[in-house]
């Protein structure tokens, strides 16, 4: 009996360190990629996403069967997207990341931030209620958080933006959002000599 015990003891000893160590090479992976993506820029002015070839893995719309409220710009110099659903709605990950920031953030309210390995930085806010801590790692389509108005907001909804480096622009170039879907193409981002921030797309030719 003890020697079965025995045998039994070693083998989920085994199992145990395996399965840690598989954790981490994963960890160690996905830290490295979006530590990577601190610096899109880092290798020259220019970085690209293949967006046709992202996997339903890969992508997630952030607030599903969301409409929009306010697009980005206009005259007040939206800085994101309005999009609305129902008070009390889960928000989630529009891409695989890190998140760098969970919390009160100025005219935002409840906020969540997001590090993407392709060089993007995603922004949640107005949220009525976080779910995620800062340095956790999240899946797309994993809960960030749910639907509220907190901080400069009169409506329930998310405020939701795309970022390069801290900079917003227009998440329309990524999101189609009347369909609540991923735009196929090629995305390139460049930095001008003077810092400003270019997007272009190259159409996919379909087969």
């Amino acid at each position: 009996m003890n020697r079965v015990l025995l045998l039994l003891s070693l083998s989920l000893s085994f199992l145990l360190v395996n399965a840690q160590n598989d954790s981490v090479d994963i960890d160690e992976w996905q830290v490295m990629k979006v530590e990577a993506a601190r610096d899109p820029f880092a290798n020259g002015n220019q970085f690209t996403i293949n967006f046709a070839n992202y996997t339903e893995e890969e992508w997630h719309y952030p607030l599903p069967g969301g409409r929009v409220i306010s697009p980005y710009g206009g005259a007040r110099h939206h800085g994101g997207t309005d999009i609305k659903t129902r008070a009390g709605d889960t928000i989630v990950a529009a891409f695989p990341g890190e998140v760098i920031l969970s919390g009160a953030h100025y005219g935002y309210g409840k906020c969540v931030i997001m590090r993407h390995a392709n060089g993007l930085e995603t922004l949640y806010s107005h949220n009525s209620r976080n779910l995620v801590k800062v340095g956790q790692w999240l899946q797309a389509g994993d809960p960030v958080g749910i639907e509220g108005r907190t901080g400069r907001a009169t409506t329930d909804h998310l405020h939701f933006e795309l970022r390069v480096k801290g900079k917003s622009f227009d998440s329309s170039r990524v999101f189609d959002h009347a369909n609540n879907a991923l735009i196929r193409q090629i995305f390139v981002v460049t930095k001008q000599k003077n810092g400003t921030l270019s997007f272009t797309a190259e159409p996919v030719e379909k087969e």
